[in-house]
C-alpha cells in the first residue's frame, strides 16, 4: 500500500465520521449552495419569504486592529446581513465574540459618506453544540430594548444563539439541529437540501476527493514514512476513541440515573442535584420537568 492509497482511505473515513458541526464538512456543505444557507435561516428565524441573494464561506472582513473569518456570511433580497457561526467549543459562542461580529459587518456595509439609516440589519447567528447561555432554551433571540420601558431600541442588531444540545424533534428547528447532528449519510434527514448535499458528499467519489482538501493538513499530521505503520495507529486509535466514547456515554448515563433518583425523593434543591450528580443545572431542571411531565 503506498502513501496515496493510505491518504485516500484516511480522508474517506474521516469524511464520512463527520457531521455539520465540523468546519471541514460545513464549508463544502454550504460553499456555492445557497439554497442551504437560505434553508438555515429560514427555519431558525421562522421566515418563510427570505430570499437569499449572495453567500460566502469563510469571509474575511478587515477591521482597524483586528479582522474576522465568519463562517457564513449572507445577504438577502432586502439587503439584511447574516453571520453563522458554527462553534463546538464553548468559547467560540463568547457573547463578545458575537459583539464585535455584528460590529465589523457594519463597519464593512457603509460606503462613505453614506447615512447612518442606511445601515441595513445583521443578524449574528450561534449555532453552539453546548448550551452556552445555560437557561435550557433551544433558542435565544437577543435585541436592544430600552431598560425603563421594554421598549425595543430598533437599532437593527440581532443576535441569535441555536443551542444544539436540547432540542425538540417536533419543530422545524429541533428537526434542523437533528440534521446539524447527523454523520451517516443514510440516516434520516428531515430537510430535502441538507440530505441531498451531505449525500452527494460523502456518497459521490468525485465530491470526496473535493471535500478532501479540507483535510489535507489534518491526515498530514498522522501520515509517515512508513504506511503500514500509520494504518495501524489509524485502526488502534480509531479503537481506543470508540472505547473512549462507550465510556462518557456511560459515565453520562448514570449521571442522568443519579439526578432522575434525587429528583423524584424531592429532598435536594437543584443546584444541588447538578453538583452531586455532575450535570449542568440547566440538563437537571430539564430532567425534572420531563419527570414531572410524565406523571
Amino acid at each position: 500500500m503506498n502513501k496515496q492509497d493510505v491518504r485516500k482511505i484516511k480522508h474517506y473515513d474521516i469524511i464520512q465520521q463527520m457531521c455539520l458541526m465540523d468546519d471541514e464538512l460545513m464549508e463544502a456543505c454550504f460553499a456555492g449552495h445557497n439554497e442551504c444557507v437560505e434553508l438555515v435561516i429560514r427555519v431558525i428565524l421562522g421566515r418563510d419569504d427570505l430570499i437569499v441573494k449572495k453567500s460566502e464561506i469563510q469571509k474575511t472582513i478587515k477591521g482597524m486592529r483586528r479582522s474576522v473569518r465568519l463562517d457564513i456570511f449572507a445577504i438577502d433580497s432586502e439587503g439584511k446581513r447574516y453571520n453563522i457561526e458554527f462553534q463546538r467549543l464553548d468559547s467560540g459562542g463568547n457573547a463578545k465574540r458575537a459583539r464585535y461580529n455584528a460590529s465589523i459587518i457594519d463597519v464593512s456595509s457603509l460606503k462613505p459618506g453614506q447615512d447612518f439609516a442606511e445601515l441595513p440589519e445583521v443578524y449574528v447567528i450561534f449555532i453552539t453544540e453546548h448550551d452556552v447561555l445555560d437557561e435550557g432554551l433551544p433558542l435565544y433571540t437577543i435585541d436592544r430594548v430600552v431598560k425603563e420601558s421594554g421598549r425595543p431600541f430598533g437599532d437593527g442588531s440581532h443576535i441569535v444563539y441555536v443551542n444544539c444540545e436540547h432540542y425538540d424533534i417536533d419543530t422545524p428547528l429541533g428537526k434542523l439541529v437533528h440534521d446539524f447532528l447527523c454523520r451517516d449519510s443514510k440516516d434520516e434527514y428531515y430537510y430535502d437540501a441538507l440530505r441531498e448535499r451531505i449525500k452527494y458528499i460523502k456518497d459521490e467519489p468525485e465530491e470526496v476527493n473535493e471535500v478532501s482538501l479540507f483535510v489535507e493538513e489534518y491526515v498530514k499530521k498522522y501520515l509517515h514514512e512508513h504506511p503500514e505503520e500509520y494504518v495501524k495507529e489509524y485502526v488502534e486509535g480509531s479503537v481506543a476513541k470508540a472505547k473512549k466514547e462507550a465510556a462518557e456515554k456511560a459515565k453520562k448515563e448514570q449521571q442522568k440515573f443519579t439526578a432522575e433518583k434525587m429528583i423524584e425523593a424531592g429532598k435536594l434543591a437543584m443546584k444541588e442535584i447538578a453538583e452531586y450528580s455532575g450535570l449542568s443545572l440547566s440538563t437537571v431542571r430539564r430532567l425534572a420537568k420531563k419527570l414531572e411531565a410524565s406523571r
